[in-house]
């Protein structure tokens, strides 16, 4: 049986907007456009002024080193040979080389040099010792500081082996008519080499003197022949010493200011100052006394006198010493956050009040007249002739009545004022700065300014990314 045609027709619903989702979605949209836009915006990051800080300025010189030395001179021709080790004390009497006139004595030692059985085990302590002390404060950039290892081994070396073998002369042979111990005739330092500069001191130095690519030393070295009145060794005779440094006139004026502000503060005269420095090869700090000191050539040198490290240094003209300098206190700024900022100046007579609320009255004119009105305006920085206002809150070009007098001012000149954005009360508010000091990162500026900041203060750590009176969100 066949199946009956029904004729219902379905209705269609009419389609419709529905209003919610459409509010529901113009909220998301919303919302991810803020959040997408604020994790790809530039971060406001805040700063905290801390407590009063110096800037700390490290300086490194190469300085010239001047000791009290005295050289001994041979008083034959001969071959020398050592047996106090260099940089070791020599005392009066004690001998410190001996004068080989023939040679025997020469080519015995250097025989037995390379026989290690002639050396005791403390012998080969030293010298391990010595290697070890090298191998901490070596530099490639100063590679003769190897050929100074090889001589000072060398010297040690056969002093060990001399050193034994003068305990019986006659058995190894030796004729000891051409054969000459020599004795200290003072004690101090003893070192195994000259350079000229043994006479030097602060007023006859040059800026020449400084030029290490110029200097030239010799080096003695046991084993060597040597003529008569020929160098042998010298002797420091003080544990005092000093470093001499060059200095540019800016950092002469620099220390004579600083000993001017001791003086005045001491109410004696100060010549001297007192100083960090840091000697970095060695890894060694002392503080030292500082002055200025004259040159042969006129120029101003900084001298620095020490009591201490004077053995570690004997062997070496020059040095590289750091000098450690705290500087002008005060409120530590990154630079970052500074900007420069354009106000109006108005001359100080031309406000009323006191206790910091100063007003002013303006004259507005029009058709009707002239009216007068007493305004408030924020004074951003005050000097003794002129208060600092913002063009935003007061127009150029606007008149200023000078109370209890018939003289007008109108405002429009201009001065700029460098500054940052305090947010203590979150939005961005313009605070003057006095600069006092500054490095690559940081500024120092002056505390306790009116219209200035002050420790724990909120500012702007990067002063471009706001306007002043923006509200931040933090």
């Amino acid at each position: 049986m066949a199946k009956k045609k029904s004729n219902v027709i379905r209705y269609r619903k009419p389609t419709s907007l529905n209003i919610g989702f459409l509010i529901f979605a113009a909220i998301l949209i919303y919302l991810a456009y803020h959040v997408i836009a604020y994790a790809f915006r530039d971060k406001v990051r805040i700063f905290e002024v801390g407590q009063p800080v110096s800037l700390v300025e490290n300086t490194t010189y190469t300085g010239l080193v001047l000791r009290s030395e005295e050289v001994t001179y041979t008083q034959a021709a001969g071959y020398v040979n050592y047996y106090i080790r260099e940089g070791n004390r020599a005392s009066v009497g004690s001998v410190v080389y001996s004068l080989d006139e023939n040679g025997q004595f020469t080519q015995l030692l250097s025989s037995s040099a390379s026989d290690t059985s002639s050396l005791s085990q403390e012998n080969l302590s030293e010298l391990k010792r010595s290697l070890a002390n090298f191998n901490l404060r070596y530099q490639s950039q100063e590679f003769s500081q190897v050929y100074d290892l090889k001589y000072s081994l060398e010297n040690q070396l056969l002093s060990f082996v001399s050193t034994n073998s003068l305990e019986d002369l006659e058995s190894l042979g030796i004729d000891t008519a051409y054969f000459h111990t020599i004795p200290a005739s003072q004690s101090g330092i003893v070192v195994y080499y000259t350079d000229g500069y043994e006479a030097l001191d602060a007023g006859s130095v040059t800026e020449e003197d400084f030029d290490t690519d110029a200097y030239q030393r010799s080096d003695i070295r046991s084993g060597q022949l040597l003529e008569s009145g020929s160098p042998a060794y010298k002797t420091i005779t003080s544990e005092a010493w000093s470093i001499l440094i060059p200095l540019t006139e800016e950092e002469a004026e620099a220390y004579r200011q600083q000993m001017t502000e001791e003086s005045e503060a001491g109410g004696a005269p100060v010549n001297t100052l007192s100083l960090e420095v840091r000697f970095p090869e060695r890894d060694l700090s002392a503080t030292v006394n500082f002055s200025l000191a004259a040159g042969a050539d006129g120029k101003t040198y900084g001298k620095l006198d020490l009591s201490r490290y004077m053995v570690q240094f004997a062997n070496q003209r020059y040095v590289q010493v750091e000098i450690r300098r705290d500087r002008t206190a005060g409120l530590k700024i990154p630079k970052t956050a500074l900007l420069e900022k354009e106000f109006l100046t108005v001359p100080v007579e031309y406000a009323s009040g006191q206790d910091g609320s100063k007003t002013f009255v303006q004259e507005n004119y029009s058709a009707e007249g002239t009216s007068a009105q007493v305004i408030e305006p924020t004074i951003y920085y005050a000097t003794e002739e002129n208060y600092y206002l913002d063009p935003n809150q007061v127009a150029p070009g606007t008149t200023l009545a000078k109370p209890d007098s018939s003289d007008r001012y109108t405002l429009g000149e201009t001065s700029s004022l460098q500054g940052v954005y305090q947010v203590n009360r979150g939005y961005a508010v313009f605070k003057q700065v006095q600069i006092l000091d500054e490095n690559e990162e940081y500024v120092i500026v002056e505390k306790g300014t009116d219209y200035g900041v002050a420790v724990y203060d909120q500012i702007l750590l990067d002063s471009s990314l706001v306007s002043e009176g923006e509200i931040l969100y933090r």
